[in-house]
């Protein structure tokens, strides 16, 4: 029998289960004091409903993966009543950029949340109800919400929506309902805050969208809200709309209960936006001539998704906890201590410390997730490789380093990407010195192959990306060191980090960042990863070729004696610094070598006395004024050296001093020359190269080739103490 039928003979009704409350929202900062006033609500609602097999069915639609469900975050604030009524489906964000992110600008789009709800909802629940978890539903003359729901007749009911103030619900109890509901009937008759306020035939109520009461019969018969309506505002207005035309009045409960709203306009919200976005009223409500909509008939609610259903109270299991510590070594050992002010310097780290800084990413995943580690710690990936077991039942990805195809292969199927810049400081020395100690510490064995997959994995997920699939989270370990910093920030979005967890999370920019001074910082982090991972071979140079120290593609053949690279070039440190070199083939005495010195730590009154030697044995002493500098030094080289095509090049410094003691910089360490490139040149183009360097030194006029006779100086900017390649 419907609403609005002459009663004769009333038939005879089978027992059947009752009401699905359809909720939806995401876990954001919807309005005033979401968090507070949605527990609220969620509360009161649990303790209005009665029949065994009532349900309050939440869609958390498009919260961050990185983040967990609105529900969860908020789990223990809930009741257990409430707690045991809740159902949480998870839309993830894919779906929404996937489908509806190009079309607009809500993070949320109501219909098809809703519509996802009742798909999934209990087919034996006979009617749903459509509301909000701002709303408080008071029950009048003492009976549930269910007991109202029993005994109504067939159709399509609303309620006049009341307002409470913020100052008002905030201060109600969220944590007891009862209470709660009590406050609310004793204060909003005596507010005088229960006003209905009307509208249009076929709404009734002003808002009517905080409560729809809709036999599932009919709402699978319209075919459920309309998801084109992708703008905000008027979903309820449709719906009521296409009852009205179908012959469903809308029916008041408002004798039986109250619906009071928990205002939240303290702040505005994203449907607030200065020139305000809705959907179209005479589309959607004035211009309808139909109650169907067999466009979405087959698809309404997201029918070909695979939606995961979330356990409200895993957000609050020790279970979690449990995993964790399950998960790591039974043996620990000394707690180690981390240095701020030398972590950008710092290789390696406690796994056992960063290890729950990297679950989290992890723990918020839905079941299904493939994982996919690239890195060069046998600890930590033990340990991941258990806890991956523990949540998603499967094998943690981790491809060989040096193996390209393998690489490939694991990026291809992840779903999040773990990546590990550093390793276990009980697997290496230790690789720090005091506050002073400049110098980079060699990478441990095959941390250099975790950089490269990390530069690999970002050009595999840029070209996925730029064939319009949606970029993966990434978890980064120790990612803010000096070797791959500038690459990750110009290359990904990432979140803040702190010293202390070593852990931060990141997405590909959909463009990398292509300023020169991001270009250059990557540079240098390049350059300080091959000074890092330098071979012992020697320099290979061919006659003709200058190697630039500023950015080279190889540091191979600097031994001992050297100071971490600059982006200007290198400095000796120490008395003694070699480098071996391999000449290319050229006649006997038709090479020299040309050092090009473009600073020495010496006082501008002193000078630095350098010995040269090949091969061990005395080639030439030099002098060096800062007067001078920049200057070039060229080599002969004895025709045995040539023969053999190899040699030892070593700078003897005579009593190398400190920046410190030159009162230039807070640097103890003894330096010497600064060196920008190394040239292997004929004889002809050396002396060339000595003659221009002298006549610049002594500002000759030079007369150039391309001129007509007009004679101009060549000059050059001498850079006052200290120069700008002290370190």
């Amino acid at each position: 029998m419907r609403l609005g039928d002459t009663p004769h003979a009333l038939p005879l009704r089978l027992p059947v289960s009752l009401i699905s409350v359809v909720l939806y929202g995401r876990n954001d900062s919807h309005g005033y004091n979401l968090h507070r006033r949605a527990a609220l609500s969620l509360n009161c609602l649990a303790e209005v409903l009665a029949d065994p097999d009532d349900e309050i069915v939440f869609v958390d639609y498009n919260t961050p993966d990185e983040l967990p469900t609105f529900v969860e975050s908020i789990a223990d604030t809930l009741t257990e009543r409430c707690l045991d009524l809740l159902r949480v489906l998870r839309v993830p964000a894919a779906i929404h950029e996937e489908r509806f992110g190009g079309r607009t600008h809500l993070p949320a789009v109501e219909p098809v949340a809703r519509n996802a709800a009742v798909r999934r909802a209990n087919p034996s629940n006979r009617w749903l109800l459509s509301t909000n978890t701002d709303m408080i539903l008071l029950p009048l003359r003492d009976r549930s919400l269910s007991a109202v729901v029993r005994d109504l007749l067939d159709g399509y009911y609303g309620l006049p929506r009341f307002e409470l103030p913020e100052w008002l619900w905030e201060r109600l109890p969220r944590a007891d309902p009862r209470l709660a509901l009590a406050e609310v009937a004793r204060l909003g008759p005596n507010l005088r805050l229960d006003e209905p306020t009307t509208s249009i035939e076929s709404m009734r109520f002003d808002a009517g969208g905080d409560f729809q009461l809709i036999l599932r019969s009919d709402f699978i018969a319209v075919d459920g809200f309309d998801e084109e309506m992708l703008l905000g505002y008027h979903v309820d207005s449709n719906f009521a709309q296409r009852m009205f035309l179908r012959g469903e009045s809308t029916g008041t409960l408002e004798e039986d209960v109250a619906g009071y709203h928990c205002n939240h306009f303290r702040t505005p919200t994203v449907y607030h936006i200065e020139g305000r976005v809705e959907n179209d009223v005479e589309r959607f409500i004035f211009a309808l001539n139909q109650a169907e909509l067999p466009g979405q008939r087959n698809g309404w609610g997201l029918a070909d998704v695979d939606i995961e259903e979330i356990d409200p109270r895993r957000s609050t299991a020790l279970c979690v906890a449990d995993s964790l510590l399950a998960a790591m070594p039974h043996q620990l050992g000394k707690r180690s201590t981390s240095d701020a002010l030398r972590i950008a310097e710092t290789l390696t780290y406690d796994s056992a410390h960063v290890f729950p800084f990297v679950a989290d990413m992890l723990l918020v995943s839905p079941p299904s997730t493939a994982v996919c580690y690239l890195g060069a710690n046998p600890t930590l990936e033990e340990m991941l490789a258990s806890l991956v077991e523990r949540l998603f039942g499967g094998p943690l990805d981790a491809p060989d380093l040096e193996d390209p195809a393998s690489i490939e292969a694991a990026v291809e199927k992840a779903d999040v990407f773990v990546v590990d810049l550093g390793i276990d400081a009980s697997r290496v020395a230790p690789t720090t010195g005091s506050h002073h100690d400049r110098e980079l510490a060699l990478l441990p064995v095959r941390l250099d192959l975790a950089f490269d997959a990390l530069e690999r994995l970002v050009e595999l997920e840029r070209a996925r990306q730029r064939a319009g699939k949606r970029p993966r989270p990434l978890v980064l370990v120790n990612s803010t060191s000096v070797y791959c910093d500038a690459f990750v920030l110009a290359e990904l979005n990432c979140s803040y980090t702190t010293t202390h967890s070593r852990v931060r999370r990141a997405q590909l920019k959909p463009e990398p960042d292509a300023g020169e001074a991001s270009r250059a910082a990557v540079a240098r982090s390049r350059s300080r990863r091959r000074w890092s991972v330098r071979s012992s071979g020697p320099m290979r140079l061919e006659l003709g070729e200058t190697a630039s120290f500023s950015e080279p593609e190889d540091w191979a053949g600097f031994g001992e004696g050297w100071a971490t690279p600059d982006e200007w070039g290198i400095w000796t440190e120490g008395s003694v610094a070699s480098l071996a070199i391999a000449f290319g083939k050229t006649d006997a005495g038709n090479a020299v070598l040309v050092l090009s010195i473009g600073n020495a730590c010496v006082r501008r009154d002193d000078a630095l006395t350098v010995d040269l030697l090949l091969n061990g044995s005395h080639v030439a002493t030099r002098d060096f004024n800062r007067s001078d500098l920049p200057s070039l030094w060229r080599i002969d080289i004895p025709e045995p050296v040539l023969a053999r095509q190899t040699a030892e090049l070593t700078l003897a410094i005579h009593e190398p001093r400190s920046p410190r003691e030159l009162g230039w910089l807070d640097d103890p360490r003894p330096l010497g020359l600064h060196l920008s490139a190394l040239s292997f040149e004929p004889r002809w183009a050396a002396r060339r190269r000595a003659f221009l360097s002298l006549a610049r030194r002594s500002r000759a006029r030079i007369v150039s080739p391309r001129s007509t006779g007009r004679r101009r100086p060549f000059t050059r900017k001498r850079a006052e103490e200290p120069l700008e390649s002290a370190p």
